[in-house]
């Protein structure tokens, strides 16, 4: 990782995926960050190189410094291998296979809902349909010759012959 990285980071669009109850940890998180960056760049990239033929002529200890030397140039700090970053590119491929999964279905959704709106808009409005039109339209709402009913012709009263039946009267 370099201070490319996190020169990168685009707060801005952060931002706008983050919801409002999470923008105060965004802030903070953002202070944070951006502390870090100010430590960061406060000092060089790189070291500065050392004068080892100052030392060399000001330190009168033979072969000490060569040792400092010997030892300076051999030591050598590793950076934190990067294990995440495919982790988390994986599960990013997996949430957007889920996103536009939920996207498809959702446009299926928003047609079939469509399409029902349409079909309800071109109907002919209740107060001016007939019997014969209610029965075609919404035959489970019909009053037939088959399936007869008492008026006022709802399930409450069905449901209570129906109980008056199973008591034997």
């Amino acid at each position: 990782m370099s201070r490319r990285a996190i020169k990168a980071i685009d707060w801005a669009a952060i931002a706008e995926r983050v919801a409002e109850s999470q923008k105060t940890e965004l802030t903070a998180f953002k202070a944070a960050s951006d502390k870090i960056l100010r430590r960061m760049t406060a000092n060089p990239e790189t070291p500065p190189k050392l004068d080892w033929a100052y030392y060399r002529k000001n330190i009168k200890t033979p072969g000490l410094v060569d040792k400092f030397q010997k030892e300076f140039e051999a030591f050598s700090v590793p950076y934190p291998a990067d294990k995440y970053t495919a982790e988390i590119e994986a599960q990013g491929k997996k949430e957007e296979e889920a996103v536009a999964k939920f996207k498809s279905e959702a446009d299926e959704m928003i047609r079939d809902l469509s399409n029902q709106i349409s079909h309800i808009k071109n109907l002919l409005p209740f107060e001016d349909m007939t019997m014969e039109d209610l029965a075609i339209i919404h035959p489970e709402l019909a009053i037939c010759s088959e399936n007869p009913t008492a008026w006022p012709h709802d399930k409450t009263l069905e449901e209570d012959d129906s109980k008056d039946d199973d008591n034997g009267h």
